[in-house]
């Protein structure tokens, strides 16, 4: 149970990391795909046999929702560490979502 644990935490890790470094790229040489492709790799380890594109959209829900706790007038999109912010709340409530679907 405890290496299962181990892997699983470094699985997440490599998740978060995908996600990170996409966003280090500038915003219109992203290559989202690539990403997602890479996140869905890691998640059929544990049985999850998402679509990408599918991962691409659950996370953009997980972006929306630190949006949808802000008044509109608030947000700082021009910000770049209001946008790291956005980037770092959306990449932990995907993590989140990907131990409830593990667990």
């Amino acid at each position: 149970m405890t290496i299962m644990m181990i892997t699983l935490r470094q699985d997440l890790d490599a998740v978060s990391d995908v996600l990170r470094q996409t966003f280090a790229i500038e915003p219109f040489k992203r290559d989202y795909d690539t990403a997602f492709s890479a996140i869905a790799e890691i998640l059929y380890r544990y049985g999850m046999a998402e679509n990408p594109r599918n991962l691409r959209f659950r996370f953009i829900l997980c972006m929306q929702e630190f949006f949808d706790g802000i008044p509109q007038d608030q947000w700082r999109v021009k910000d770049p560490a209001f946008v790291k912010q956005s980037e770092e709340f959306a990449i932990a409530k995907f993590r989140e979502w990907i131990l409830e679907q593990i667990t």
